[in-house]
């Protein structure tokens, strides 16, 4: 079978859809597939995989690189069996009002809403947006991605709450499948290598965006500091927020503690994985994170807002520390410093909690045995 697989963020780009797309790509590959990815990039790369990637640049006139991508589209995926869009829909579906092919859609988040964060054009919690009304572009936003969404004949979310969501853009529920995100499952036992130099290392991964409220983490570990503590904060990625983010730090006088790593291979970001002691997210929205799975794979506590997907993994603390969320939208410094210290003085409630997620990892986000049933969906 011949399988095209779009996407807006491939490696070295960091977030979900990055870190999912090459290995789907493998496995079809494995399998006897013959697999093309058309992704958006912000410099070329000599790609060196075992299927075939087709890279358009990111900054470019928009109008001008949406035709190119329709074009490669219809160029790369005429002859395909089955178009698989991680990414790219509208281009994907323009391209298949010509190509009539199935089409298996994979929705991790909103991108109407991420638009609207983007440009501050609304501050307000993913549940509230799905509901409340908008200006005419979010409102035009709001209607293509739910029509994109109706014209597949499969379309795959991260976790059941997405899946909800979605069904209410109008995509019928017998056309919803739920496929929980996976990960390698590490030995915990040889995976902490590399010992702590301070008392607490902290790690964050993924875009640095306006709803992942990463500002909020610092300040709150400003607050940590003048109470005497001390600490590592390791921020992994790059995104729009990153300019801010390094001012805040300087404002906060942590340029000691806090280091931004940009994005990094997966063999780098495993090293920072074992050297952190606790992985803090703060989202406002995430369709279930990878990188909360990858963090308890390698044995870390989790600090996260119940969020989306990511309560479907905390499992209303039973697998970690819940950050609870102020009017659904914003978590608050204080409360990240009193977690920070419930760890530190409840050190069996921790290891509790440590031990309940790696099990619960493993029963639910094995990623081989999830993966399989990717090789049953193309069967459609």
């Amino acid at each position: 079978m011949k399988i095209l697989i779009t996407v807006g963020i491939y490696p070295p780009d960091i977030g979900g859809p990055a870190s999912f797309v090459p290995k789907i790509a493998n496995l079809y590959t494995d399998h006897g597939h013959e697999v093309t990815v058309i992704c958006l990039t912000n410099i070329h790369y000599e790609d060196e995989e075992k299927y075939k990637v087709v890279r358009i640049l990111r900054h470019q006139n928009l109008l001008v690189r949406w035709f190119k991508t329709i074009f490669s589209i219809l160029i790369n995926g005429y002859n395909a069996n089955l178009f698989f869009v991680n990414g790219l829909p509208m281009e994907a579906y323009v391209a298949n009002l010509f190509l009539r092919k199935k089409i298996i859609r994979k929705i991790v988040g909103d991108w109407a809403w991420e638009r609207g964060m983007n440009k501050k054009l609304i501050n307000e919690s993913f549940d509230d947006f799905q509901n409340n009304k908008h200006n005419l572009h979010l409102e035009i936003a709001k209607f293509s991605r739910g029509w994109t969404a109706g014209k597949a004949q499969l379309v795959i979310t991260p976790s059941l709450h997405l899946s909800k969501v979605v069904h209410k853009w109008g995509v019928k529920e017998k056309n919803l499948k739920v496929i929980y995100n996976g990960t390698e499952i590490h030995d915990s036992s040889i995976s902490r290598v590399v010992q702590s130099e301070t008392p607490f290392t902290f790690l964050t991964v993924g875009r640095l965006a306006p709803w992942k409220n990463i500002p909020i983490i610092i300040k709150a570990l400003s607050i940590y500091k003048n109470d005497g503590f001390q600490f590592k904060f390791y921020i992994v990625g790059s995104g729009p927020d990153e300019e801010y983010l390094k001012e805040l730090v300087a404002d906060c006088g942590l340029q000691n503690e806090i280091q931004f790593t940009g994005q990094l291979k997966k063999p780098d970001l495993s090293k920072i994985y074992k050297k952190a002691d606790i992985y803090i997210q703060a989202s406002s929205y995430e369709g279930l994170p990878h990188v909360i799975l990858e963090a308890i794979s390698h044995n870390l506590s989790i600090i996260s807002t119940p969020i989306g997907g990511s309560n479907e993994i905390l499992i209303d603390g039973k697998n970690g520390w819940v950050w609870e969320l102020k009017n659904n939208f914003i978590p608050e410094t204080n409360e990240l410093v009193e977690i920070i210290n419930k760890i530190s003085t409840n050190p069996k409630d921790d290891e509790n909690k440590k031990n309940n997620a790696l099990n619960y990892l493993n029963e639910n986000f094995d990623e081989q045995k999830n993966f399989k049933k990717y090789l049953e969906i193309i069967k459609i």
